[in-house]
């Protein structure tokens, strides 16, 4: 019995529209990385944009899934998304941590409940793994950008510790790996499966300039890194994010037609 069959695999497409999904995967990263940000360390200003860019992206999430086709708790949980979010920037705005930490945490929380939403449809076995790949994917998103912000910040306040970006860099390192597992599993799954859904030339791309190059660029910025060179840092970041994104796009597209994350 081959795998697929074992595992029951379809080709029913994800829960979440496109832009809401990439939206709230990016919102619940960089929620997730603001956790992390040693506030004694980073200037204000930076957590206040952060939190922002995280209203904007929850917003264009809450309009998109408004538009219907989702499970009813879908669109109450975003609308809760983007009130975190919004208390979130008051409270960072206003250095009020009590009330940002809490809700920088409410945002990565609701941000994961709504990427584990899957269809009935699918087996518990690709629930798991398309559930595990939006979360890594997730986080990937928000570490690459958030350390090419950070970046910007060094050449304003040049005499701020190298530490966070050495751990955003870390970051972006450890979750470019996962997500590569998780996508060999999910390749597997196709390549077993023969999904004609599937298009060559996506993968191609989605391969190529969503894991090889990111990779590539991850070395370079963790080696200007570590001589402290910040603006060539930043500059590589620049390039890691814009491969991050071509890549996290594309798995999007090939997971309409083969119902897994690659």
């Amino acid at each position: 019995m081959s795998l697929p069959m074992l595992v029951g695999f379809t080709t029913q497409p994800i829960s979440l529209p496109m832009p809401a999904d990439f939206a709230i995967r990016l919102a619940g990263g960089l929620a997730a990385l603001l956790i992390i940000t040693p506030w004694r360390v980073v200037p204000p200003a930076f957590f206040r944009t952060h939190c922002q860019i995280i209203l904007g992206l929850t917003v264009l999430a809450t309009l998109d899934i408004a538009r219907g086709g989702v499970p009813s708790w879908m669109f109450p949980t975003t609308c809760v998304l983007a009130v975190l979010a919004f208390v979130a920037t008051i409270g960072w705005g206003l250095g009020l941590l009590r009330v940002g930490i809490p809700a920088a945490w409410g945002i990565a929380l609701t941000s994961a409940a709504l990427l584990l939403g899957s269809p009935a449809e699918q087996t518990l076995a690709l629930q798991i793994l398309n559930g595990a790949s939006r979360l890594a994917s997730s986080f990937l998103l928000g570490s690459t950008l958030t350390a090419m912000l950070l970046g910007h910040y060094y050449l304003t306040s040049p005499a701020m510790s190298i530490a966070p970006l050495v751990k955003f860099t870390r970051c972006m390192a450890t979750a470019l790996g996962v997500r590569l597992i998780l996508g060999l599993i999910a390749l597997g799954f196709v390549a077993t499966h023969a999904t004609p859904g599937v298009s060559g030339l996506f993968l191609a791309i989605r391969w190529g300039m969503g894991f090889a190059g990111p990779g590539l660029a991850t070395l370079l910025a963790w080696k200007t890194v570590e001589i402290r060179s910040t603006q060539s840092a930043t500059g590589i970041l620049y390039i890691a994010m814009t491969l991050v994104l071509f890549g996290e796009l594309t798995s999007l597209i090939l997971a309409t037609g083969g119902g897994v994350l690659i």
